[in-house]
């Protein structure tokens, strides 16, 4: 009888199938949350040297009442400043936060600073929980702004 050998054997195999198990290749994500991470100022669009800005996105407003005012002395504004803006992108679709500047007491519409792009292609290098921050810089010849946006795999 082969006991030994029979024993050897399967101890060899045994060990060969957990490392394959463990290589086994991560599933890509199908979706991301899209939330807004963070925002910068370089030059206002005023003359007066502050912006009062919403974002729209999906249709929605953010914040959903009023406006962030920025300026040269407060240049860097977080999410909740805006109400923690966010949507979800599939792997094959792209988001747009199109940032908007208003004249008060005016606070919809606004003139058009440009659209900061989540692109759903990113979700692909995502696994469940993993993020991807994509950066747009937003500009023209008097205004220039940086908005980050932050994919996280579904």
């Amino acid at each position: 009888m082969r006991t030994p050998q029979l024993a050897a054997a399967l101890a060899l195999v045994a060990g060969m199938a957990v490392p394959a198990v463990l290589a086994a290749p991560a599933h890509a994500a199908a979706s991301c949350t899209v939330t807004l991470y963070d925002i910068e100022l370089s030059n206002p669009a005023d003359k007066d040297g502050e912006d009062e800005l919403s974002f729209k996105v999906g249709g929605n407003w953010y914040p959903q009442h009023g406006y962030v005012l920025m300026s040269n002395t407060h240049w860097d504004k977080d999410p909740g400043d805006f109400g923690n803006p966010q949507t979800i992108v599939t792997r094959t679709g792209n988001v747009a936060f199109n940032l908007r500047e208003f004249d008060p007491p005016i606070t919809t519409g606004g003139l058009d600073l440009g659209n900061a792009w989540a692109h759903g292609y990113h979700c692909d290098d995502l696994d469940e929980g993993e993020t991807y921050v994509e950066q747009s810089v937003l500009k023209s010849s008097t205004w220039s702004y940086t908005v980050w946006l932050k994919l996280t795999g579904q």
